[in-house]
């Protein structure tokens, strides 16, 4: 096989060597007859091979090769391709290049360390609302892989890092990498390797003022076992201004797969009964406790797991930036989980339910079913009854709202 040249469109780039990497190991091209190299200005993505064989990888190698990718290695992108390639081909990789590999990945964790613990220290002496720059002295790609992290915990606002051999920015709408004595390039977020320690345990939360940016951020939490399994984060959705906000326990089968809270059968009949309660679901917030899919899987289905205080506790930084961030004058509870979960104490609904309970940020609580409960009934009498309470319960909580202060 003659010489092979993959140009990647910048030194961070893994989008375009995973890419070309698909297409290269799925044909069994060895690594000495490739040369990586990077493009000094805008470079299109190489274009997928259709006779490549499909071949797969575990998660851990591909891990793997990003942090090689995040590496100051020369050859790092080799040196990743050789990983996968020597998978595919079922091959031992040798000593020298796995101890190089090892070395490699324990420097680029200590950096991503240090650079974080150095993000934090910062900007907890910075003001949220000036211009933030930095500089760290490092010639590894371990700042733009963090660049996510960074731009959420600033919740969106501008940033500058600069480097010895380069300045990254984030103008508020688009990250710029700009190599010394060169013009600025786009750099596209999607492009760059995942970092190489998780984000979530690292991110100061009560700091992210954005609920966009909160919402990006659990995207990425792998904190409990739930989200290995689960499809997708669900996270609440709706006027970050809503006065109302609505708090189930977790979504279901439909919402995992939707990425969308309550859109399934008890979702529909909740709008409804919003709607006969005079409430516009457009003008609420609705979330859950839990932002994952607990659930057991049998041959044909996959069954709802109710919600454990591990899950919950891991959930409970979400919630309570959603709560901070929208400050609904009233909050619904909707069913045992919310309830507990809210007001810090065990609950009954009989016994709580369609009363108010002033919160401790001084909003109003009500506690009532959740529209599952209301599925779930026997028969139909017991369903209508149940209901109609369900709808008084909505109407009450409407009515705390009061005129709207302007």
């Amino acid at each position: 096989m003659p010489n092979i040249t993959v140009t990647l469109a910048h030194a961070a780039d893994f989008a375009g060597w995973r890419l070309a990497t698909r297409s290269l190991a799925g044909r069994h091209a060895p690594p000495a007859d490739i040369t990586w190299r990077i493009a000094t200005e805008s470079a299109a993505l190489p274009a997928p091979d259709p006779a490549a064989a499909r071949f797969t990888v575990s998660r851990a190698v591909m891990e793997l090769a990003a942090t090689m990718v995040q590496s100051a290695l020369p050859d790092r992108f080799a040196l990743a391709y050789m990983l996968v390639y020597d998978h595919v081909m079922d091959m031992p990789t040798g000593q020298d290049v796995a101890d190089r590999m090892a070395a490699a990945k324990e420097d680029v964790i200590a950096q991503t360390r240090h650079l974080r613990d150095e993000i934090r220290e910062a900007l907890s002496h910075h003001d949220a609302t000036a211009p933030c720059q930095g500089r760290v002295d490092t010639l590894s790609l371990v700042p733009e892989s963090n660049a996510r992290f960074l731009t959420l915990q600033r919740s969106f606002a501008p940033w500058q890092l600069d480097m010895p051999d380069r300045t990254l920015r984030w103008t508020g709408h688009e990250m710029l990498r700009e190599p010394l004595g060169q013009a600025p390039q786009t750099l596209d977020p999607t492009s760059l390797p995942p970092p190489a320690m998780p984000m979530v345990p690292d991110l100061d939360i009560d700091r992210i003022t954005s609920l966009r940016a909160v919402a990006l951020a659990a995207k990425t939490c792998l904190i409990c076992p739930m989200a290995a399994h689960a499809t997708q984060t669900v996270f609440g959705e709706g006027r970050e201004t809503a006065r109302m906000m609505f708090v189930g326990e977790q979504p279901g089968d439909i919402e995992d797969r939707a990425g969308r809270p309550f859109v399934g059968p008890a979702g529909q009949l909740f709008d409804r009964a919003l709607q006969e309660a005079g409430i516009g679901r457009d003008d609420t917030y609705v979330t859950n406790t839990v932002k994952h899919f607990k659930f057991r899987r049998t041959p044909t289905r996959r069954i709802h797991e109710k919600a454990g205080p591990a899950e919950i506790a891991a959930c409970a930084p979400w919630l309570a930036a959603e709560r901070r961030i929208i400050r609904p004058a009233v909050v619904v509870m909707l069913g045992v989980t919310a309830a507990s979960a809210l007001l810090g104490r065990s609950v009954t609904i009989s016994r709580e339910r369609s009363r108010i309970i002033t919160m401790e940020d001084g909003s109003d609580g009500l506690v009532t079913v959740h529209p599952s409960y209301l599925l779930r009934l026997p028969d139909e009498a017991a369903r209508a009854r149940e209901y109609d309470r369900f709808v008084n319960d909505l109407r009450l909580a409407a009515g705390r709202l009061g005129p709207v202060v302007t």
